[in-house]
């Protein structure tokens, strides 16, 4: 009777060992369920993304408005007959300024503040048509 009982405790012993540490133990199984998961997130906002770049894809495909936008938005385009009118921000008033700097009082360059004085005084040029 001793000698079964120490059997079966070795067996078990074994057994355990397997399910705690061995091969497909439970430490490994809730690893691969961690990484299901994340593969299943990663899954999911691919998906979105696809989605969203079908929609893109179909909306350049079958309309104007899209390639339009894109255009105007993206390469600076304008109709031809349009007058372009950029406006600029005035330069900020001196008590703005730091008074140890010296240089002027607007940090803008050179062209920003004529192009600036140009659209207040009402002499802006229009963009060139492309």
């Amino acid at each position: 009777m001793y000698k079964l009982t120490v059997f079966l405790l070795i067996l078990i012993a074994a057994l355990q060992y397997r399910l705690w540490l061995g091969d497909g133990s439970i430490r490994e199984y809730r690893e691969i369920q961690q990484r299901i998961e994340v593969l299943r997130q990663e899954g999911e906002r691919r998906r979105i993304r696809n989605a969203a770049l079908e929609a893109d894809i179909r909306d350049l495909r079958d309309g104007t408005d899209a390639i339009e936008e894109r255009a105007r938005h993206e390469l600076g385009m304008i109709k031809e007959g349009e007058t372009f009118i950029q406006i600029f921000d005035e330069a900020p008033p001196p008590a703005e300024a730091t008074p140890d700097l010296d240089t002027p009082t607007s940090q803008a360059p050179a062209r920003h503040r004529k192009a600036a004085a140009r659209a207040r005084t009402g002499t802006a040029k229009p963009a060139p048509s492309r």
